[in-house]
């Protein structure tokens, strides 16, 4: 067995947490994951990961082995691109972390596409709304939506998306016309947990005053497509990206409120960790992303039903 095949074999497994699930991933059994494993161990001659019956985790040792071995396959991985670039073909894996609705949404079809057109990449995709660790887990590149924390990172904005205050006809008839900020206080809100500040809605009114509104939580929960639901079902009032609501609005199950407010816009990025040389699949999907989305979104030309 050479070296390469037991240290891809090592970092994959620290990477995923567990033998099986690197088995999958390098697509061969759970005990040649193992096999690989042990050699690397007796050739060096010492432990680097330590097992218990529910997990395994890395020593002090195996952490400055993980680190070496994860440039050393970098490195490889950049060399394997020159060769490839030059051939103009587009290969290998693509690991990808996306939010959970946009991802369904925006991201799926997109994907879609591009494996049409890119046909010996093959990508792994993670929807989930958690702010992973791209170098722990070992993704290759992620979207996040709004204020970006990890300077370490790598990031292209792709798109943007506004963010819209919405109630169903049925509850503004029962409510009012929530026509100006003040008419949303104390509102049965429908609010995104993940928020910094889920109850408190800031705006701009369009003469440049800025304000700040407080609803009440009705519902709360880490999904937009849940609460975007509930407030079509007249629920509350919801204030989400037009990427979760341009549909229920153009079709007339939800209404805009003060639309001629500025809500705040969310930028969308592409995030990849800094690496000598970026694979070309991840450039190309990026560039890909980019085009496809543009400065323009269609989420964000939404048309209410008169």
């Amino acid at each position: 067995m050479s070296q390469i095949e037991e240290i891809r074999a090592f970092v994959t497994v620290v990477e995923t947490g567990s033998l099986t699930q690197a088995a999958e991933r390098l697509g061969i059994a759970v005990s040649a994951v193992s096999r690989r494993l042990k050699d690397l161990e007796l050739r060096l001659g010492a432990p680097l990961i330590q097992r218990s019956t529910r997990r395994m985790y890395l020593n002090e040792t195996g952490q400055r082995f993980f680190s070496r071995c994860r440039t050393i396959l970098d490195e490889l991985e950049a060399a394997q691109q020159e060769v490839q670039n030059t051939e103009g073909i587009l290969s290998g894996v693509l690991r990808l972390n996306a939010p959970l609705s946009f991802g369904i949404t925006h991201i799926t079809p997109l994907i879609t596409d591009f494996m049409k057109e890119n046909p010996d990449v093959r990508i792994d995709i993670d929807l989930s709304d958690k702010r992973i660790d791209l170098i722990a887990e070992g993704f290759d590149l992620a979207i996040r939506i709004g204020a970006l924390q990890d300077s370490s990172l790598i990031a292209k904005k792709i798109s943007t998306a506004r963010q819209v205050p919405c109630a169903s006809p049925d509850f503004i008839a029962k409510h009012g016309a929530l026509d100006n900020p003040e008419a949303l206080n104390d509102m049965p809100g429908l609010i995104y947990a993940n928020s910094r500040t889920p109850s408190d809605w800031t705006y701009v009114t369009p003469e440049g005053k800025a304000g700040t509104v407080h609803v009440s939580q009705r519902l709360s929960a880490t999904n937009g497509d849940v609460l975007r639901d509930a407030a079509i079902a007249g629920l509350g009032v919801v204030n989400l990206p037009t990427f979760l609501l341009f549909e229920a609005i153009n079709d007339g199950t939800l209404v805009p409120l003060m639309a001629d407010h500025d809500w705040s816009e969310l930028d969308i990025f592409a995030v990849y960790p800094k690496t000598t040389i970026l694979p070309r699949r991840t450039r190309a999907f990026v560039d890909f992303m980019a085009w496809r989305f543009d400065k323009n979104p269609h989420w964000n030309q939404i048309t209410p039903k008169a």
